[in-house]
């Protein structure tokens, strides 16, 4: 379907014929069909002029309303085209016009057109009125105009920063109707202040819509346009581009289910190879696709067309059931129709996680409709570059493909660097003989194999269309000949173009894209060229740290891209403090950095490197005679070649990008370019990629070097800074800023730089700086997205969305209290309303329970001080194990973290120190040959400090030395001025071989979980978490298992005990009053359902609690570990739909009898353990 494509623009004011003109001309370009003025200031007697009517027109055929009679200037006018369209306001008032749209006497969608007021209680107003217009489910709704506020702290740039309090009411009535943001390009903010000092952008106009909107207009989209004569952006919202393509072939997961694709694949495979390997695997690739279309499986809608077969086939068994209840064959036929359901609802649920691409859901319910959402979500993004380049009144998809041609084609076939002796740069490190033989040697099968079950099984495919789950699951098959292939490469140094041929996805860099340039290109490769490029990337990966220096954080195995954030920290406030601070600290930003490097360069700099020719030669097959083409609404575009730069998605590029940027770290050190220092510890730059981070002297001469260093590695490499996103900051009092700015082409001076997306500035970060972080906690969790998700949902998306999220942060700045704060509250509202916003509901269960790991009786969501204590664990092993940035700085400046922290410490060593004596038991000390460990201020001495072990009185004079400085080779060399007591004790100790001198609790192995369970060790260990959390639990229903014993659930008594008046009775019963031990298992329904699901529950001679359940089933089921893990499962599963029976009864008047409840108990868990090895014994038990 598609709409009339309409606008709205806030004017500010619509009597000067030049905004009547700007309207027009706004109409003609987008061939609008209708506009919503706001902001007009028009008079209501101006209207009673018939030429100033006739002279504000904008349609031949006009039709308008307006709101001026409620209002002393107008705000809003709608005009449309009568001929095209009718629209029919039914609500009007002083900030919205709404009303039905018609087209061809049919009603197509609902417009609301808003001018909010600038007064907050007026806007809330506004909102209860948008509650009150919202239409039904089923029918389209669209929001659009200026709402006079923005919905997150980010959409505001400079003035006043915003607290999220205000935006509550907002975002508010967004949850509350499920509204959106509909996909957009264009400008990021919609309206400027008109001002050179201190201007202020903000986003106060959007298009919000509803699901119905989305499911019906999915290509819809608005554009921001040019503001021209007015400060408010005009709003387009528009069809999309509506062309039936041809879609690419994807391989579909569920296919495998099918035997007829596994006879394709066999008759495919079964012929002789003739000719080159290679060539003939992929001509076999090309006929299994051949034979697959031709199937009706393989459209997924075949599956919904099944599933709703066989529910019917159920529904009609399940009748059939209730009248005889004891027929065998019915029995039977009941469990085959079950476990068929399962089998097909897998593969639809197989299907949607596939496209949708949600990593973390992977347990709990199966939350189709967020998967749904996330699809609809995903299909926007990848259309947001038609959309942006599509003119309505002009622009075919010809046109946009064209566009998309040229400008990468461009990209991907630059002018090669003016510079080609590429000698003069300085080589640094290079590869050692002995692992140069090794890097070449025989591809061995075993090597293809373990790369190929490595690989992502939901991963976009290239152009061929086969993913890693084609070639894991028809491995059997197919294993030797994709060894052979990959072999032929390797012996033959040739790959088909074909092979090599990429997909470029089109993805934003962020909403609002307003230049193509706001892309970036994710290529798409072929899983063959894959397995042959990640051969030799695993080959490539054991030696990066050798040939790169230690300032790139990036792709180098065991160095931590966040270390390089907590070390821009520490540096910044190191120079903040000290006197006569003469620095600057600057982010460079390197113009398509991937896209646009040399390739002669890169394969200049492998040699110099000292890389085999061989496997230089192989490196160059893969990124020469590269194709590539457009990915566009699912259909591959175009056909175009490159002699330039890298793919960004191909498993080499990120080795090689290292690799030439560590030229550039060559260049610094080589040509005396002067950085940070402190003792004998310098820094002058951070890499991560390519995020360029430079330290330096704030002098003329330094800023000179650094100038002709980036133009010499531009000349080159091909990689040039782009000066206007570049930005740089100063410490306090820096006089000479201007000079540097002008030496070094920077213009913009700010006090604080988001680099690896954490503040950084050489003062004091204030709250507003955290807002980026409250901004993303706050939009993760509320949108209607996330309101889809069930309560199992909910706590996988904290646990792996948004602690992820706040993880990252910790790792590189201290979060404030309110911050703390604000997260522990969001996360509470979120996990047990599913809306974060909401502060007067009812919590049952502290958060600070929650946190707690599952053995302790919680959720096994860290709190954000458990997350802090860990990292800093983390940090301190790292610090002592591990050579890097971060470990010689913090051993320079501060040499150990049990030593007082200095007054210039910086708030992250504060930390770091706190955790160091919280954790001091847990670590132990080993003495190596260059431990950096502290004599008098480390633990060495048996888990004692020197002073400790020896006392005061008979240590004597104790250097603040390192115990390295007393080890030459493996012997003890002690100075003169050591005491004979000191020189016996450390004769005492043994020089262990090895790099660690720092062990968690005597183990030279550790990981994060180790550290969380240490922070959490003072707590009683639960005695129920293993019943609950038993092996292959479905986590849906162990939540509210849990819930019911820890006081989670809300029955009658727990309300009626915080003064809440509710209907006392059991709902279930009827009988007694309503508890969590009267329903589980008192209650004489709870009871029939229990024993009727587990009839040896029948023993008890009382009504058990759940945990007595437990005990029953650990005696009766001892020895039988699997059997008592399904029992403790299927307990879970009657505690959760008697908990749903009760709430359907209490408030949904739904009743089912406890026969029909075992029934539904038992279908869920038949559902669930189809997949399972025996499912046929367990379901015996059933």
């Amino acid at each position: 379907m598609s709409f009339p494509p309409m606008a709205a623009w806030n004017i500010r004011g619509f009597n000067h014929p030049d905004k009547v003109m700007s309207c027009k001309r706004l109409i003609k370009s987008f061939n609008l069909n209708l506009i919503c003025i706001l902001e007009t200031r028009i008079n209501t007697n101006s209207l009673l002029d018939p030429f100033f009517e006739t002279s504000h027109s904008l349609f031949s055929n006009e039709e308008s309303c307006h709101n001026f009679a409620l209002s002393a200037s107008g705000r809003i006018w709608i005009k449309w085209d009568s001929s095209k369209l009718s629209f029919k306001p039914n609500y009007i008032s002083d900030q919205v016009i709404s009303g039905i749209i018609w087209v061809a006497n049919l009603p197509l969608l609902q417009l609301s057109a808003i001018y909010a007021s600038n007064n907050s209680f007026d806007r809330k107003k506004l909102w209860d009125s948008l509650d009150q217009l919202a239409p039904s489910n089923d029918f389209p709704w669209a929001v659009m105009g200026d709402f006079n506020y923005c919905r997150f702290a980010f959409e505001k740039s400079g003035g006043t920063p915003l607290n999220h309090a205000a935006l509550v009411d907002f975002n508010n009535m967004i949850f509350r109707n499920r509204l959106v943001d509909l996909n957009s390009v264009g400008f990021k903010y919609t309206w400027y202040n008109q001002r050179t000092i201190n201007p202020i952008h903000i986003k106060l106009d959007r298009v919000l819509v509803n699901e119905a909107w989305v499911d019906t207009y999915y290509d819809s989209f608005c554009k921001f346009h040019n503001p021209s004569c007015s400060d408010h952006c005009p709003i387009i919202l528009n069809n999309g581009m509506k062309v039936q393509v041809q879609h690419r072939f994807l391989f579909k997961n569920f296919w495998t289910h099918f035997d007829k694709l596994w006879m394709i694949i066999l008759e495919v495979f079964s012929k002789p190879c003739l000719g080159n390997p290679i060539s003939h695997f992929t001509n076999n690739l090309k006929q299994i696709k051949i034979g697959v279309k031709k199937e009706v499986w393989s459209s997924s809608s075949c599956i919904s067309r099944h599933l709703n077969v066989l529910n019917a086939k159920q529904a009609e068994i399940l009748d059939k059931l209730q009248g005889d209840p004891n027929n065998l064959e019915i029995n039977h036929n009941y469990k085959v129709s079950t476990l068929e359901l399962s089998r097909f609802n897998n593969m639809l649920a197989s299907w949607i996680i596939q496209r949708a691409k949600v990593k973390w859901l992977r347990h709990g319910e199966d939350d189709l409709k967020f998967l749904f959402a996330k699809i609809r979500i995903r299909r926007g993004g990848a259309n947001s570059v038609g959309n942006l380049l599509a003119n309505p009144s002009a622009s075919s998809r010809v046109d946009v493909i064209n566009s998309l041609i040229q400008y990468y084609q461009g990209l991907y076939n630059q002018t090669a660097p003016p510079c080609h002796n590429f000698s003069d740069i300085p080589t640094g490190s290079l590869l050692p003989h002995s692992l140069a033989v090794g890097i070449i040697s025989p591809v061995l099968d075993e090597e293809v194999k373990k790369i190929v079950f490595s690989g992502n099984s939901n991963s976009a495919p290239g152009p061929d269309g086969f993913n890693f789950f084609f070639y894991k699951s028809t491995w059997h098959i197919i294993g030797s000949w994709v060894c052979k292939a990959v072999s032929s490469f390797f012996n033959k140094c040739y790959k088909p173009n074909g092979v090599k041929a990429t997909a470029l996805a089109i993805i934003p860099k962020h909403k609002n894209a307003a230049d193509i340039s706001d892309y970036r290109p994710i290529a798409l490769c072929n899983v063959l060229y894959k397995i042959m490029a990640k051969v030799l990337a695993e080959r490539m990966k054991p030696f990066m740290n050798l040939i790169v220096l230690d300032n790139q954080a990036g792709f180098v195995k065991k160095r931590v891209s966040t270390d390089n954030i907590l070390l821009a920290n520490d540096i910044l406030s190191y120079a903040a403090k000290k006197s006569a601070c003469n620095y600057f600290c600057a982010k460079l930003d390197i113009k398509k950095a991937f896209d646009s490097v040399s390739r002669e360069f890169l394969l200049s700099r492998l040699h110099q490197k000292g890389f085999p020719p061989l496997f230089v030669n192989w490196i160059k097959v893969c990124i020469t005679d590269v194709n590539f083409s457009i990915l566009l609404n699912g259909a591959l575009e175009g056909y175009f070649s490159s002699t330039a730069g890298l793919r960004q998605g191909c498993p080499l590029s990120p080795y090689l990008f290292c690799i030439v940027m560590n030229a550039f770290s060559n260049l610094l050190e080589c040509r005396g370019f002067r950085g940070i220092s402190f003792d004998s510890q310098s820094l002058s730059h951070l890499l991560y990629a390519d995020d360029v981070l430079i330290f330096g002297e704030a002098t003329r001469e330094n800023c000179n070097k650094l100038k002709n260093i980036l133009r010499e590695f531009a000349d080159n490499t091909g990689l040039h800074v782009n000066y206007d996103k570049c930005a740089i900051m100063f410490p306090k009092n820096q006089r000479n800023q201007q000079d540097i700015c002008q030496i070094l082409s920077i213009n913009n001076v700010v006090n604080k730089i988001m680099y690896l997306g954490i503040p950084l500035s050489f003062y004091k970060l204030k709250i507003e700086d955290y807002l980026p972080l409250m901004d993303s906690v706050n939009k993760k969790m509320n949108g209607w997205k996330a309101n889809l998700l069930s309560f199992a949902g909910r706590l996988q998306y904290l646990k792996f969305t948004i602690q992820n999220t706040i993880a990252y942060w910790i790792r590189g700045s201290i979060l404030s209290k309110i911050v703390h704060k604000f997260i522990k509250r969001a996360s509470s509202r979120f996990l047990f309303f599913g809306d974060s916003l909401n502060a007067k509901k009812l919590h049952m269960v502290s958060w600070d329970k929650v946190c707690r790991p599952k053995n302790k009786g919680g959720l096994g969501i860290p709190s954000i001080s458990a997350l802090q204590f860990a990292y800093n664990c983390s940090v301190i092993l790292r610090m002592y194990n591990v050579v890097s940035p971060l470990s010689k700085w913090f051993l320079c400046i501060y040499k150990t973290p049990w030593k007082p922290p200095p007054a210039f410490a910086s708030n992250v060593w504060k930390t770091i120190c706190k955790t160091a004596m919280e954790g001091k038991h847990c670590f132990n000390f080993s003495i190596t040959q260059n431990a950096p460990i502290s004599l008098k201020w480390d633990h060495w001495c048996h888990n004692h400090t020197i002073a400790e072990y020896l006392g005061g009185e008979h240590m004597g004079y104790c250097p603040d030395y390192t115990i390295k400085s007393f080890i030459s080779g493996s012997q003890w060399v002690f100075p003169e001025n050591i005491s004979p007591n000191l020189k016996t004790l450390l004769a005492g100790f043994n020089i262990v071989e090895g790099e660690i001198c720092l062990k968690w609790k005597n183990s030279s192995t550790y990981n994060f979980k180790n550290y969380i369970e240490e922070y959490y060790s003072d707590l009683q260990t639960c005695t129920w978490y293993k019943s609950v959390w038993a092996n292959k639990n479905i986590l849906k229903h162990s939540v509210y298992e849990w819930m019911s014993l820890v006081g989670g659930l809300k029955t009658a008594d727990a309300l009626i005990s915080r003064n809440i008046l509710v209907h006392a009775a059991c709902s279930l019963c009827h009988d007694l009053n309503e508890t969590v031990s009267h329903i589980f298992f008192e209650c004489d329904y709870a009871f029939h359902v229990l024993t009727g699901t587990i009839p040896g529950m029948k023993t008890f001679l009382f009504r058990p609690t759940i945990l007595q359940v437990f005990e029953w089933i650990k005696g009766n089921f001892k020895g039988k570990k699997k059997v008592k893990n399904f029992h403790f499962i299927l307990i879970g599963c009657i505690i959760y739909h008697i908990w749903k029976e009760r709430n359907g009864r209490r408030f949904g008047h739904i009743f089912n009898c406890h026969n029909s409840l075992i029934l539904k108990v038992k279908r869920n868990i038949s559902e669930r353990i189809a997949k399972w090895k025996n499912s046929m014994d367990y379901l015996e038990i059933l």
